[in-house]
């Protein structure tokens, strides 16, 4: 068939962009719309590492510090994450549990547990001694600090969003969905189609170009999302997330049947507060420990450019050196692997996953996941699925909602 504009390809839904959120709601949509034809369209191969979601593994928690309206949606993600698992017998997600290591008087540690009460969520908390005897691999406190105690979830977990992504789109194409990679978006068109339909503008890896039209399109690029969306650079900007991995000299204490993922704080003897996250020993002699406080904003298309490509800043290879043997006993300080990722932030954190404004409802963009897409992947899939098929989704709250002028100047004052 010519794909001309005036005799395009036509589907009912196509999902621009599949990475963390779009396979997922090309998985979903052909779960909502079992007849339709869906057409998913990948800037890069199906797998890669220029998107947000690789790097191994990624943290999965219930009882977040944000509380109010993350919360259900967190618990129906771990539900989707337990059936992705079922449906596709691999261990996509791993319910090891989680656990907040830091001072009792640290902020992020009293709004976890205000979180917990609220929503008497499943939890734990352990002493000093306790936190010592359960996970021996965290370092004691510098003398002089105020001593550690452990919130556990026990309904946190790890994700390897890798697998997450194949298996999602593998899904959906099981279904009866098509894929094509290394094709990208040019533009969207809303109702400049035949009966009102949408235009989508494409050109190929081989430097052809092309058009398919679309009834109804899911908009889920990532930290793109302003090449499409100029408007959104305004909202969203693109930071870079380095993640890091160590040696310990012995690796019992840090495989994943002794260590949950963690997050922790400590003090230095200066008062300066070290963060850091990360997940147990998935490769069986490394352990991912990345630091939380790399200021790796970019302003200028260059700068942006280079996160997208994985170009490493040269102070990641000693900025973290010294931190390592600070947060746990027995690890060698310089990392083994180091690799640098990206994500669109909101300026009030908030993701967008709403209707754009003039697509007549025709258009759901799905973007800003200031690295947090991945924990809520398969509900924040549901829910564009949802927008594209209904126009509305029971799950969406309202503050999802596409950045208007409105959401802006309140993330300004926020």
């Amino acid at each position: 068939m010519s794909e001309h504009p005036e005799h395009p390809e036509h589907y009912d839904y196509v999902v621009v962009g599949c990475g963390s959120i779009g396979s997922m709601a090309l998985w979903q949509l052909t779960e909502r719309a079992p007849d339709a034809r869906i057409l998913g369209l990948e800037r890069f191969g199906r797998i890669h590492t220029k998107g947000s979601y690789s790097g191994e593994s990624r943290l999965f928690r219930v009882a977040l510090k944000e509380g109010g309206i993350y919360i259900p949606l967190v618990q129906r993600a771990r539900e989707m994450w337990l059936e992705l698992n079922k449906r596709t017998g691999r261990d996509v997600f791993l319910p090891i549990g989680a656990v907040s290591v830091a001072p009792a008087d640290f902020a992020t540690m009293r709004q976890t547990m205000e979180v917990i009460a609220e929503h008497d969520l499943e939890h734990e908390v352990l002493d000093a001694t306790e936190l010592a005897g359960r996970y021996p691999a965290f370092a004691a406190p510098a003398p002089g600090a105020s001593p550690d105690v452990a919130i556990v979830d026990p309904a946190g977990g790890g994700i390897r969003p890798e697998l997450a992504v194949a298996l999602s789109q593998q899904l959906a194409l099981d279904a009866g969905a098509e894929l094509r990679d290394h094709t990208r978006v040019l533009a969207i068109e809303p109702g400049e189609g035949p009966d009102g339909s949408t235009f989508i503008r494409l050109s190929r890896q081989d430097g052809t170009v092309g058009t398919v039209m679309a009834d109804k399109v899911i908009v889920a690029n990532g930290s793109w999302a302003a090449d499409l969306y100029p408007d959104l650079a305004e909202h969203i900007s693109v930071q870079a997330i380095p993640l890091t991995w160590y040696l310990p000299l012995e690796i019992t204490d840090f495989l994943p049947e002794n260590l949950p993922i963690f997050m922790r704080d400590v003090t230095t003897s200066t008062g300066e507060v070290w963060h850091c996250y990360g997940a147990p020993s998935l490769d069986g002699y490394s352990v991912k420990i990345s630091h939380g406080d790399f200021a790796g904003g970019a302003s200028t298309p260059d700068g942006i450019e280079e996160l997208r490509t994985g170009v490493l800043p040269e102070i990641l290879t000693t900025l973290f050196a010294e931190r390592t043997s600070a947060f746990f006993d027995g690890m060698l300080d310089d990392p083994v692997r180091l690799t640098i990722h990206h994500d669109g932030f909101t300026a009030d954190h908030v993701p967008v996953l709403g209707l754009a404004p003039g697509s007549d409802g025709v258009v759901t963009v799905a973007t800003g996941m200031s690295g947090n897409g991945m924990k809520f992947a398969p509900v924040y899939g549901r829910i564009a699925a949802d927008l594209a098929v209904d126009g509305t989704s029971p799950l969406r709250p309202d503050s999802f909602d596409y950045p208007t002028t409105a959401r802006r100047s309140a993330a300004d004052v926020t």
